[in-house]
């Protein structure tokens, strides 16, 4: 962070500060996630 104040920037804008910055390996994580739960619903859908 502190080339962002050799450059002038601020350090955080509002979304980091707030909930830090989501890189990929995070997004893949909830992507996952998110998928896993569509098809465990879709299998439970499927059965009944």
């Amino acid at each position: 962070m502190i080339w962002r104040r050799w450059l002038g920037r601020p350090e955080l804008n509002a979304v980091e500060a707030r909930q830090g910055f989501l890189d990929r390996p995070v997004l893949i994580v909830l992507a996952a996630s998110t998928a896993l739960i569509c098809i465990a619903f879709a299998i439970l859908l499927l059965r009944y």
